[in-house]
């Protein structure tokens, strides 16, 4: 599992980290990025729907931009700053 444009990682350190710790996180708590995007069924033991591989890139790319200099600077409008 992993994003679009990784081939940025190795000029930009904070896309990468971002990027890796998504995936983590996701692979750690035993989530699934559909049930975040999309959320629990009513039983709460499976997604509602499940995301294509194309879509979970797409999620995964999004957290990535985050770390980029445009993301960052949304952010800060926004009112959050990523820590160093």
């Amino acid at each position: 599992m992993k994003g679009f444009n990784t081939h940025r990682h190795e000029s930009n350190p904070k896309e990468k980290e971002l990027h890796d710790k998504f995936i983590e996180h996701v692979s750690r708590n035993h989530d699934t990025l559909s049930r975040l995007v999309l959320g629990s069924s009513k039983d709460d033991n499976f997604p509602k729907d499940y995301l294509a591989s194309r879509e979970e890139k797409i999620a995964i790319s999004a957290i990535q931009w985050l770390g980029s200099p445009v993301g960052q600077g949304f952010l800060r409008d926004c009112g959050y700053e990523l820590k160093e």
